[in-house]
């Protein structure tokens, strides 16, 4: 089985992190690019010997924000799950994955989050999505 934890430095909520541009859509907002540069910078240190493992399909990922943090957890799930994909490389896209968890932990220190993501087995046909086209 595939799995890969960091301790990452805490995302901004999602309601922070885009900025409107008239006539050109949104804009990732400057607390976020600092954040994943801060990410990035911090994952690395935790490189498994071999590398990171890549999830392409059928994985599961949870994230660990400490039981002091303010406001709603789901809000820090978007960013963690995008920074996964690009700039970390780590899974091919949060499309693909079985199942997503954000949960309150005692364990994790203040201002950083605890993201684990891991394979899952294949959906048996009655419980995967249907297939439209």
């Amino acid at each position: 089985m595939k799995v890969v934890t960091l301790d990452l430095p805490l995302p901004p909520s999602v309601n922070r992190a885009y900025y409107n541009v008239a006539g050109a859509g949104r804009r990732k907002a400057s607390c976020y690019r600092q954040w994943e540069k801060q990410a990035l910078k911090s994952m690395w240190p935790q490189k498994p010997v071999g590398g990171f493992p890549f999830f392409a399909t059928g994985f599961d990922v949870h994230i660990a924000v400490p039981l002091t943090m303010r406001g709603d957890i789901d809000n820090r799930m978007k960013l963690t799950l995008d920074f996964l994909k690009k700039p970390a490389g780590i899974i091919s896209d949060d499309r693909h994955a079985q199942g997503a968890t954000i949960s309150r932990a005692d364990n994790i220190t203040p201002g950083t989050c605890r993201i684990t993501v891991y394979d899952t087995p294949s959906l048996p046909p009655s419980l995967a999505p249907e297939r439209r086209g």
